[in-house]
């Protein structure tokens, strides 16, 4: 029994020894961990939590280092696990200083070293070597210099190897079969590294992305570059890389971007180029590269970026370039490329730049250019290109830059490169181009530079004036033109031709001055006669001064309408207008009305325009219109009865803060619905259309629900099937007024469309919309994005209200075409607005709208 008990206490004695010495070798791993970190660390200067690295905490809690647990030693269940430094990440810690102080030895289970942009100086220790576990290694960043050590071969687990962006030099360690056979990633870009590249390279097999880019290596490209069948990245530009590209190239299938430029490259593209089928960039500008474009680049079907730039290429574009369609950019300049553009080559709709210039082209510019609508920017300088510049190339409206310089061009300057509105450089210089220069050039108000000097011009050139932005005009030797000394030009001689111009220009003012005269004197004589007939009217009423139209008894409501508002005084005044006061009446057991005062006491009051809105009025029911009671004459007054609409005019609602925030975006879409109902009613389905003349903000009322009605038809006017216009008094506001009527007093409906428009755009900015009414053309906010004119008061349009507004802001400027036939009827605007339909290419995110999509898609209101 003593036997028994004492063999046990022998096993948990055994135990506990094993326990503790397991402890101790925990405590004794981590302290010389933490010995080595601390010695480093006094070597180092540095900007960062390593002030937390001291023995009164574990190195496992110190910032930048990580700890992971691993099994000591023992069998089956009773092995123990110790802690011990897997990690050490200090990536731009600001720390400077050496690695030669840094104990690798002491760290042989490191997995992950990160000490990338710092400012670590000196060599790289070749004892990093005998880190057998490490798999991830970047030293990138840094001010390191030296040769690469051969140890680093010894590093077979090691999956990820950057050490650019230092100064390191020397040769590339060679890579042994077996030899870093697990690395997936190497760079060693921006160095100093010197010698070939090795073919051992060849036997990292796992290898996809290798960086050798912006060294001084030499020799070929080796053969066995081909074996890494992985390699989805080649970088090997900026070098002094000599001979042909290897054949063996065309083994890298998976490759996406492929980038020797910059080198001394020679021979031909190898036909197998064309096996990388998942190329997407692909860049060996810049080498001395011959021979012809191989026929097979047409099956990089995926391939978005070209560069074969700046070599000694030869032969013609092939045809088979036409299958890259998804090229985005193109760049075959400073070759020796002859003959024309393939037809093909249209077919890259996708293009955005092309560079073409510097070769030997020749042919005729094809119409077809007119396809690559996302083209930004197009140089075809310095070839032989013969004929016109086609119109087709305004449809490009995209473009930036266009140079044209240096070929065989004639014909006249496309006028439809105004169209281009974002062009900032245009050098068309050194051609036989012939003609006046374009007036529409004057709309690119983002115009930088313009060059047409060297060419056959002529006529009167009027200047950039309008254009802030230009910096660069260029016009000399062109002997025809003539116009502003500033540009370097002769001014400009009247010729018989502009004498006959003025001649016949004179003659047409006098015919339009006596027809203005005409129309005054009819005018005058119509006034006249309407109040000799309203007087006899008058002289026939036994009271001798009230007329009334009110559905119960006249005095009564006359004189209940003067207590309510005793004797019109001011308090109950709620608004004044071009024509009246109006007051707020409430009269008892009949409601509360608004009473519009007429301006009567002054010899300027028109009994004919005031009998005008109540013959229209009195007969108009729809519920987007405010409703007229009655009318009186009086000898002291005359006044209108409306229905009062409670919140009072759109134009009060934008001095109110709150009222413009509570009036959100489905609100102003229902208010410009409701008051294009009613338009659409009075043009088009009254018996006779009416011309409201004088919509405005203040003339939309809002009732208590935001409803919208329209009001104040002291301007109206009925157009007759024999008078489609009325030129005797000039109507409409300021800023509302369509621009043909302040010109040719002629009023049509297209007057009342115009300042729906004005007030459409009023509802969309919760403002006057200002300068966005002057021309398309002459306005530099054409450019400015739709989310930039929004009223800043509300939230942004939620997803589902973007397509409103949209709508609401084409709407608006098809309304505000300066010809009144190019806008669309009240009815087709209506229709527009009901329907809630967009075209197609205006479909897109808020704030990618430019005012400009509204110009090219006005006519579409029309179509609906």
């Amino acid at each position: 029994m003593t036997l028994f008990v004492s063999q046990e206490l022998l096993l948990v004695l055994l135990i506990s020894l094993q326990c503790l010495s397991c402890l101790a070798i925990a405590n004794t791993t981590l302290d010389r961990q933490a010995e080595a970190f601390l010695q480093w660390k006094s070597d180092l200067t540095y900007y960062s939590d390593l002030d937390l690295w001291t023995n009164a905490t574990s190195p496992c809690r110190w910032p930048g280092i990580g700890c992971s647990s691993m099994v000591a030693h023992g069998h089956g269940h009773e092995r123990d696990a110790i802690l011990v430094v897997t990690n050490i990440t200090l990536y731009s810690c600001g720390i400077s200083g050496g690695l030669s102080k840094l104990r690798f030895t002491e760290l042989p289970h490191l997995v992950h070293l990160d000490l990338a942009m710092n400012s670590l100086s000196g060599p790289i220790p070749s004892d990093i070597g005998r880190l057998a576990e490490l798999s991830y290694l970047d030293l990138s960043g840094n001010v390191l210099n030296g040769s690469i050590p051969p140890s680093i071969g010894n590093l077979t687990n090691l999956a990820f190897l950057d050490l650019s962006s230092n100064y390191l030099s020397g040769r590339i360690f060679d890579c042994t079969p077996g030899t870093l056979h697990n690395l997936e990633y190497l760079n060693l870009t921006y160095n100093k590294l010197t010698g070939p590249i090795p073919s051992s390279l060849g036997n990292l097999t796992r290898l996809y992305h290798l960086h050798l880019g912006f060294n001084n290596l030499s020799g070929h490209i080796p053969r066995e570059i081909g074996m890494l069948h992985s390699l989805v990245l080649l970088y090997l530009a900026y070098n002094n890389i000599n001979g042909s590209i290897p054949t063996t190239i065309g083994n890298l299938t998976n490759l996406n971007l492929l980038d020797l430029s910059l080198n001394k490259i020679t021979g031909f593209i190898p036909e197998s180029i064309g096996n990388l089928t998942s190329l997407q960039n692909m860049d060996l500008s810049t080498n001395e590269i011959t021979g012809f474009i191989p026929e097979s680049i047409g099956n990089l079907t995926s391939l978005q970026n070209m560069d074969l730039s700046t070599n000694e290429i030869t032969g013609l574009i092939p045809t088979s370039i036409g299958n890259l369609t998804s090229l985005r950019s193109m760049d075959l300049s400073n070759n020796r490329i002859i003959s024309p553009i393939p037809s093909t080559f249209w077919k890259l709709t996708n293009l955005r730049t092309v560079g073409l210039e510097s070769n030997d082209l020749s042919g005729v510019l094809s119409p077809e250019i007119g396809v690559l609508g996302n083209l930004t920017d197009l140089d075809l300088s310095n070839n032989r290109f013969t004929g016109s510049i086609p119109p087709e190339i305004g449809q490009c409206r995209n473009l930036f830059s266009v140079r044209m310089s240096g070929n065989l061009l004639t014909g006249p300057i496309p006028q439809e490169l105004g169209y281009c509105f974002d062009l900032h450089e245009l050098d068309l210089s050194r051609n036989y181009l012939s003609g006046a220069i374009p007036l529409r050039l004057s709309y690119l108000y983002k115009l930088q530079d313009l060059n047409l000097s060297y060419n056959s011009l002529s006529g009167r050139f009027l200047g950039l004036s309008t254009i802030k932005s230009v910096t660069v005009v260029s016009l000399d030797h062109n002997m025809g033109i003539c116009g502003d000394p500033q540009y370097g030009l002769t001014g400009c001689k009247a010729s018989k031709y502009d004498d006959k111009i003025m001649v016949i220009a004179l003659r047409i003012l006098l015919v339009f001055a006596l027809f203005y005269v005409f129309c005054l004197a009819i005018g005058s004589i119509t006034v006249a006669y309407r109040r000799r007939k309203l007087a006899k009217v008058s002289s026939i009423r036994n009271s001798g001064d009230l007329l009334s139209m009110w559905n119960f008894d006249g005095n009564l409501a006359f004189q209940d309408i003067l207590n309510a508002t005793e004797n019109f005084d001011e308090k109950y005044c709620i608004g004044v207008g071009g024509y009246g006061a109006v007051f707020r009446a409430e009269l008892q057991g009949r409601g509360t009305f608004a009473v519009k005062l007429l301006h009567t006491l002054e010899d300027s009051f028109d009994d004919g325009a005031f009998h005008a809105e109540v013959e229209v009025l009195t007969k108009i029911r729809h519920r987007c219109i405010v409703k007229l009671h009655g009318y009186y004459s009086h000898s002291q007054w005359k006044f209108l009865v409306y229905d009062l609409i409670e919140r009072g005019s759109l134009a009060s609602i934008w001095h109110d803060q709150e009222l413009a925030k509570e009036l959100d975006w489905p609100k102003r879409v229902t208010v410009v619905m409701d008051i294009g109902q009613a338009l659409c009613y009075l043009h088009h389905d009254y018996d006779d259309p009416i011309v409201h003349r004088d919509i405005k903000s203040s003339n939309i009322l809002l009732d208590h629900d935001f409803k919208a009605y329209l009001s104040d038809f002291g301007m109206a006017k009925k157009l007759k099937d024999n008078s489609s216009s009325w030129s005797t008094i000039f109507a409409g506001t300021c800023g509302y007024i369509a621009p043909e009527l302040s010109s040719t007093m002629v009023l049509t409906e297209k007057c009342d469309v115009y300042s729906f428009g004005v007030v459409t755009l009023e509802v969309v900015m919760g403002k006057h919309p200002g300068d966005l009414l002057l021309p398309f053309f002459c306005r530099t906010e054409q450019h400015t994005k739709l989310k930039d004119i929004l009223d800043k008061r509300i939230v942004e349009p939620t997803s589902d209200e973007e397509k409103d507004v949209i709508l609401l802001v084409l709407v608006a400027f098809a309304c505000l075409q300066i010809c009144p036939k190019s806008r669309p009827t009240m009815q087709q605007v209506y229709q527009a607005l009901t329907a809630r339909s967009l075209p197609a290419p205006i479909v897109k995110p808020l704030n990618e709208i430019k005012l400009q999509h509204f110009h090219d898609f006005c006519e579409t209101i029309r179509n609906i």
